[in-house]
């Protein structure tokens, strides 16, 4: 158990509430002004003060504006959105976190933009994301929802009316989705015995790479994050439990994300890589037409179905595991026997959830055995989630039926994880190169759902890896074990 929940008649909660150490006089940051950094401190103290993670929660508004110089503000009417499974993590690029003693990093997660979204619509159910995450962190059941988020300002305060230029967005509090922080034990913050407190940084990303749709480039629209607060729930440690760890060793387990990013252009593909992690418990890629990345047209944070895929298996130097089977879909048969005639790569309709790369994938995001998943948004077929009729591009232009896809595969659940600090990681994913999907039976407009080695439809995928470590604190220093 927990020195928390060992010694609760001992333990003090409180809340501490930091603004950026590095904050304009305004107050404002966003890639356009020039100040994409966001910098959080977390103080140490000398007696043991305990981190709660899971908690922690940052706040603010978002405000999106238009124009050359992003003053104007956005019209409800025109088409700009953002991903409605990220939110206002749309915006971030990355996130590191850093031990204040010995200036040590414990995290940097990299394409954060991509892995908010993975998790938060393989952990949470439609219902969900429109009540509470629609509240916390501007998130929706489907992207159209968020082109009224963009466009909402308080055009009224408590002192009267707001100047057009001098309106701020909606308001947002979000969980910071880092391994460390989600992990499930608190962080001791103590000068002697602890992490000595914490730093915090984030990273925006460019306009160009969040806001989206027909009329984002037209409008060059832009945002901003404002009134920034980090709110750090604390527990302050007395009592014999306090002098125990004042004396001795503390060691604290905490998981970390770790990205990388490849192309895949061909039906038949292997990524392989050595992650150069030695306790990795799961591994999550997700997927996007690699010419969307950097298109204001498009959803940079989209998890498209990667193409009518036939084939999975993951491997370790070569070797199938952790599976000792390939991963296989009837995908092709069904598409087979759907084909229109006279047109033999063609098929009306996708019909199937690929249940054994869901089932996976879904633990790999919960490190946990599928009974125990308990929501997500993949579904047979919903707006934001199906799996019927959606091609390669499905709900890149915001306006039409989008998906959650991903695959991924869960290495240790309970243990210490997998050894990759030197072993080759690989999966081989094997794709149709000529299908392609008729999305009507009236009218019908052929769009392709195949990966054929042409740069429409190469595919970039995000990789990310999620790795157990061991942080070891004592009088002497602190020692990180990965």
């Amino acid at each position: 158990m927990s020195v928390r929940a060992n010694n609760l008649a001992n333990v003090n909660k409180r809340y501490l509430q930091l603004h950026p150490v590095n904050a304009t006089s305004g107050g404002v940051f966003s890639f356009k002004n020039g100040l994409p950094l966001i910098k959080f401190d977390i103080s140490s103290s000398m007696a043991p003060l305990l981190l709660d993670g899971g908690a922690l929660r940052l706040s603010g508004n978002l405000t999106a504006k238009q124009g050359a110089a992003g003053t104007t503000n956005l019209n409800a009417t025109q088409l700009n959105f953002i991903d409605n499974f990220a939110g206002v993590n749309n915006m971030i690029e990355m996130i590191t976190i850093s031990s204040k003693r010995l200036n040590s990093t414990l995290e940097r997660i990299t394409n954060y933009y991509r892995l908010a979204p993975s998790i938060v619509s393989g952990q949470q159910s439609e219902k969900d994301i429109e009540t509470r995450m629609g509240l916390a962190g501007n998130q929706h059941g489907t992207i159209p929802l968020t082109k009224s988020t963009l466009a909402s300002y308080n055009a009224v305060s408590p002192l009267g009316g707001v100047a057009a230029g001098n309106q701020l967005g909606g308001s947002f509090s979000t969980p910071i989705y880092a391994g460390i922080f989600q992990s499930g034990q608190d962080i001791d913050l103590s000068a002697v015995t602890g992490t000595g407190g914490l730093v915090i940084e984030i990273l925006l990303r460019s306009d160009v790479g969040t806001i989206f749709g027909t009329d984002a480039a037209a409008n060059q629209a832009s945002y901003q994050l404002s009134n920034l607060v980090l709110t750090a729930p604390v527990y302050e440690v007395g009592g014999e439990s306090a002098s125990a760890m004042a004396g001795g060793v503390n060691e604290f387990n905490f998981n970390s994300w770790s990205s990388m990013f490849q192309t895949i252009n061909a039906s038949s593909s292997v990524v392989a890589m050595t992650p150069g992690l030695s306790r990795v418990a799961s591994c999550l890629v997700n997927f996007v037409t690699a010419s969307d990345l950097g298109n204001q047209n498009f959803n940079a944070c989209r998890l498209g179905p990667v193409a009518e895929v036939q084939q999975l298996r993951w491997s370790k130097n070569g070797a199938l595991f952790p599976l000792q089977y390939r991963l296989q879909t009837v995908a092709e048969g069904n598409n087979s026997a759907a084909a229109i005639t006279g047109t033999p790569n063609a098929s009306y309709h996708i019909y199937n959830v690929n249940a054994d790369i869901l089932r996976n994938y879904l633990e790999g995001l919960t490190t946990d055995r599928y009974n125990k998943v308990r929501n997500c948004m993949s579904a047979y077929n919903t707006w934001a989630g199906g799996a019927v009729d959606r091609p390669q591009n499905a709900g890149r232009d915001g306006i039409t039926p989008s998906t959650s896809d991903g695959v991924g595969i869960l290495y240790d659940a309970y243990g210490s994880g997998t050894d990759f600090s030197q072993q080759v990681w690989s999966f081989e994913l094997r794709t149709s190169a000529t299908n392609v999907l008729r999305v009507a039976s009236t009218g019908p407009v052929d769009v392709a759902n195949n990966i054929d080695g042409q740069a429409a439809t190469a595919q970039a995928a995000t990789i990310y890896f999620l790795n157990k470590n061991t942080l070891f604190m004592s009088p002497n220093g602190i020692n990180v074990q990965r």
